[in-house]
C-alpha cells in the first residue's frame, strides 16, 4: 500500500548507514536474524502478536537513533490488512476449550481437599483420645480366696453361744446336772456329805475354766479377720503423688465428671471409683500414678505435659 508510510525500509536504510549487519542487530536486541529480516521486509505475519512486534520496532529504532513514533503509526496502519480478526476467534475458541477441560480437574481438586480434611480430622481424633491402660494382675485368683476367707460368721458369736456348741462343755454341764440330785438326797446327819459336796463343786469348776479358755483362744481369729478386712484394697483405687502443682479431672465411661481437683506441690491424693476411668492430668511430669498397687507409666499417654489415660 503506497499510502502507508515506510517502516522496514527506514530501519534498513538506517542500519546500512551505520554499517551494521543483521547479526549485529540480533546480538544487541536479543532477536533472531529471521525476525530482523521480517521487520525490514514488513512481513509482520512472521512475527509474534502485535504487542511484541511494536516492542521490537521501538527497540530497533532506538538502537539506530530513529524516531519510533512514525514507524509505530505505520505499523498500526498495516496490521489490520496483514492480521485480520483471526486472533479474537482463536482466543474465544481457546477459552471455551479451557472451560470444558478444566471441569474434571476442579472435581479432582475438590475431592482431594475433602480426603485431606478427613485424614486430618481422623489423625486429630486418634491423637486426642486417651490411650487405654490395663494393669496386668499376676494372680487374679487371689481376690476370690480373700473373700472366702473373710466369711467367718462363727468369730462374731458371743462366748456363751460358742460354749453351747462345744461338745466337751455340754458333756461336763450334763455331769454337773446329774450330780445335783445326789447332793439333795444325802441326809444332813451324814458327816460324809460335806466332802462329797466339796468334791462335786471341785469337779464342776473346770467347766467354767474350759469355757473361758475357749473364749480366749477364739479372740485372735476375730483380730486376724479385722486385719484382713483392713488390708484389702478397694476396687478401682487410684493413688497419685505430686511434686508440683497439678490439676486432675476424672470422668466415668459415660463422660460424666466424677472428680476434679487442683493439688498443690508435694501432696498426694486417692480416688476410689468404679472403672473404667478416664483421667486427664495437667502436669504429667510432676505426677506419679499407681493403680491397684502398680505404677503406671504416663510417658506414652502424654502430649504437651498433659496426660490422657484410661484405667480399666
Amino acid at each position: 500500500n503506497q499510502n502507508v508510510a515506510p517502516l522496514g525500509e527506514v530501519l534498513l536504510a538506517a542500519r546500512k548507514a551505520k554499517k551494521l549487519t543483521q547479526k549485529d542487530i540480533s546480538n544487541s536486541l536479543k532477536l533472531s536474524i529471521k525476525q530482523i529480516d521480517a521487520i525490514e521486509k514488513n512481513e509482520f505475519s512472521l512475527l509474534p502478536d502485535a504487542t511484541n512486534t511494536r516492542g521490537f520496532i521501538r527497540n530497533y529504532a532506538r538502537l539506530l537513533n530513529v524516531d519510533a513514533e512514525p514507524l509505530l503509526a505505520s505499523f498500526r496502519a498495516r496490521v489490520p490488512e496483514i492480521l485480520p480478526t483471526t486472533l479474537s476467534v482463536q482466543s474465544s475458541t481457546r477459552q471455551v476449550k479451557l472451560s470444558k477441560e478444566s471441569q474434571p480437574w476442579i472435581k479432582y481438586i475438590l475431592a482431594s481437599i475433602l480426603v485431606l480434611l478427613f485424614l486430618l480430622a481422623w489423625f486429630f481424633y486418634m491423637d486426642y483420645m486417651p490411650k487405654p491402660y490395663k494393669v496386668n494382675q499376676e494372680n487374679p485368683a487371689v481376690a476370690p480366696e480373700v473373700s472366702t476367707t473373710l466369711e467367718m460368721p462363727e468369730v462374731a458369736l458371743p462366748a456363751a453361744e460358742r460354749q453351747a456348741y462345744n461338745p466337751d462343755t455340754a458333756t461336763n454341764t450334763a455331769n454337773t446336772v446329774d450330780t445335783a440330785p445326789n447332793i439333795d438326797t444325802i441326809p444332813s446327819s451324814n458327816p460324809t456329805t460335806a466332802p462329797n459336796v466339796a468334791s462335786t463343786n471341785q469337779t464342776t469348776q473346770p467347766v467354767a475354766t474350759e469355757a473361758t479358755v475357749n473364749t480366749q483362744v477364739s479372740m485372735p481369729n476375730a483380730t486376724n479377720a479385722q486385719s484382713l478386712e483392713t488390708n484389702i484394697t478397694p476396687e478401682g483405687k487410684v493413688t497419685m503423688t505430686f511434686s508440683d502443682e497439678t490439676w486432675v479431672r476424672v470422668t466415668n465411661q459415660s463422660g460424666k465428671v466424677v472428680f476434679e481437683k487442683t493439688y498443690s506441690a508435694n501432696s498426694s491424693g486417692v480416688i476410689d471409683a468404679t472403672p473404667p476411668l478416664n483421667l486427664v492430668i495437667g502436669n504429667a511430669k510432676a505426677t506419679q500414678l499407681q493403680y491397684l498397687g502398680q505404677s503406671v507409666d504416663l510417658t506414652a499417654s502424654t502430649k504437651g505435659n498433659v496426660a490422657r489415660i484410661t484405667l480399666n
